[in-house]
């Protein structure tokens, strides 16, 4: 390999290395300050997201019960339905007497 080879090997090396230290930057950063437990939230929003789930705690069992109240709910419309039906199919004709 010729001398202008071998700079341009190194020379592409230099910047593949500076590159990744430049990509890699702010990653480094972020996992030094979480394993630091740095940047918690703002106050304003940490007292705003304690507000909102002290108003309405949803929790597994609550979406449980959402699911189960939506399924009683189909339920009962198609009993509505079934009854209206019934009651349409057996009816007498007018003027017709029991």
């Amino acid at each position: 390999m010729s001398d202008a080879g071998q700079f341009a090997f190194w020379l592409a090396m230099g910047a593949a290395v500076v590159g990744f230290w430049v990509a890699m930057t702010p990653i480094i950063k972020a996992l030094a300050d979480r394993i630091a437990g740095g940047q918690h939230l703002p106050a304003d929003l940490e007292a705003r997201l304690a507000a909102l789930e002290s108003r309405s705690p949803v929790t597994g069992e609550t979406d449980a019960v959402y699911h189960r109240l939506a399924e009683l709910e189909e339920r009962v419309e198609f009993a509505e339905r079934l009854m209206l039906q019934v009651r349409t199919d057996g009816a007498l004709p007018r003027g017709a007497e029991p």
